[in-house]
C-alpha cells in the first residue's frame, strides 16, 4: 500500500530534522576538535582520538532520533555504520577545506566564521543516503552556503587585516592622519619620514648646494588659523647658518671650529605678509620667506631661506596634498 500524505509529510520532517542535526553536530566538531587537539598536546596522543569516537556517538543518537528518514538509519547496525560513514566523510571534507585554504591562500581568522563551513561536509555525506531529490537539493544548498561562507571569511579576514594595518600605521604617526601632507617640488626630494606635521625637502642635485641645508624647503601643516598682520602665530622658518669647516691643510690636532649660533626667530614687527594670488599669502623677513595656503581648516606653510626662489615655494605649497593611507602604509610599513 502506498504511503499516505501524512506519512510522506512525517518522513520529510524526519529527513529535514536529520540533515539539520547532522549539520549542527558537524559545526560543533570544529571547536571540539580544537579543544581535543590542545588536550593531545598537553596530555598525549590519545586526546585527538576521542573526536571520531564522540562524533560517531553523537551522529548515532541523531540517526536514532530520525531513524525513519532513510533505510540507512532504520536498524541499529545500519545506523552505526551510517554514523561511521558520516563521521569519516565529514572529517575528510573538513580536512579538504583546510587544504583548499592553503591552495587559495585564505587566512583562517576567527573560528566562529569557519564553524558554519565545518558542518557542510557532514551534511553532504548524510544527504547521499537519502533520495535523489534530497541529494540534489542538499548539494545545491551546500554549494551556495559554502561559497557564501568562503566570501564571508575572506571579507572578514581582509577587514581585520585592514584594521590591523591602520592601527599599526596610526601608532607610527605623531600627529593626526589628516595632517600628514606631501608635495612635489621640481628638482627636489623629500628627506624626512612623513610621520609629523613638518616634512623637509632638499635639492636632488647636491652639487648646487654650497652648504648643508642651504636650500632646504620645509612644508608644515597645522590647524592654527592665520592671525595678525604678520600671518602668525606659527613661527617663520629660519634657515640654519653655514657651518664653519676646518681648512684642508689644518693639522690633525687642530681644535674644532666654533659653530655659529642659529639666529633667533624674527619678531612679528620684522615680518611682512601680503596676499599673492588667489588665497595665497607671502610672508617675508630678513633671510626667510614662506608661502601660506589654507586647505579647509588646515594651514599649509612652505618655508625656506631667501636663497630659495619664491617660485619654488609657491609650487611647493600649491602642490601640497594629504597622503593617503595606502601611500603611508607602503612607505612606513612596506605595503
Amino acid at each position: 500500500m502506498p504511503d499516505s500524505s501524512d506519512d510522506r509529510r512525517a518522513r520529510r520532517g524526519q529527513v529535514a530534522t536529520q540533515l539539520a542535526a547532522v549539520y549542527v553536530l558537524g559545526c560543533l566538531t570544529l571547536p571540539v576538535g580544537a579543544g581535543l587537539f590542545v588536550i593531545m598536546i598537553f596530555g598525549g596522543g590519545l586526546g585527538l582520538l576521542l573526536l571520531p569516537v564522540v562524533a560517531v556517538g553523537l551522529f548515532f543518537l541523531a540517526g536514532t532520533a530520525t531513524s525513519s528518514a532513510a533505510p540507512a538509519t532504520g536498524t541499529v547496525a545500519r545506523r552505526f555504520w551510517w554514523a561511521v560513514a558520516v563521521t569519516a566523510g565529514g572529517m575528510t571534507g573538513v580536512v579538504g577545506i583546510a587544504w583548499l585554504t592553503t591552495i587559495f591562500d585564505i587566512e583562517y581568522g576567527e573560528m566562529a566564521l569557519w564553524m558554519p563551513a565545518a558542518g557542510l561536509p557532514y551534511t553532504v555525506v548524510a544527504a547521499l543516503f537519502l533520495g535523489r531529490r534530497v541529494r540534489v537539493g542538499a548539494l545545491a544548498v551546500v554549494v551556495v552556503l559554502g561559497a557564501g561562507a568562503a566570501v564571508a571569511v575572506q571579507q572578514r579576514v581582509h577587514q581585520e587585516r585592514a584594521e590591523s594595518r591602520r592601527a599599526d600605521l596610526l601608532a607610527l604617526l605623531q600627529v593626526p592622519l589628516d595632517q600628514i601632507y606631501t608635495t612635489e617640488i621640481p628638482g627636489y626630494r623629500r628627506t624626512t619620514t612623513p610621520v609629523t606635521a613638518a616634512t623637509g625637502y632638499e635639492p636632488s642635485d647636491q652639487a648646487t648646494v654650497k652648504y648643508w641645508r642651504e636650500q632646504d624647503i620645509v612644508l608644515t601643516v597645522s590647524r592654527t588659523a592665520v592671525q595678525g598682520p604678520d600671518c602668525g602665530p606659527d613661527p617663520l622658518y629660519v634657515p640654519q647658518p653655514a657651518p664653519v669647516l676646518l681648512p684642508p691643510d689644518a693639522p690633525a690636532d687642530a681644535p674644532a671650529p666654533v659653530q655659529p649660533t642659529p639666529p633667533p626667530p624674527p619678531r612679528p614687527e620684522e615680518i611682512s605678509c601680503r596676499p599673492d594670488g588667489g588665497s595665497l599669502l607671502y610672508r617675508h623677513a630678513r633671510g626667510s620667506h614662506e608661502y601660506i595656503r589654507t586647505d579647509g581648516d588646515v594651514v599649509l606653510r612652505a618655508g625656506a631661506g631667501t636663497v630659495v626662489d619664491k617660485a619654488l615655494l609657491k609650487a611647493a605649497v600649491l602642490a601640497a596634498r594629504p597622503m593617503s593611507e595606502d601611500e603611508l602604509a607602503t612607505e612606513l610599513l612596506g605595503g
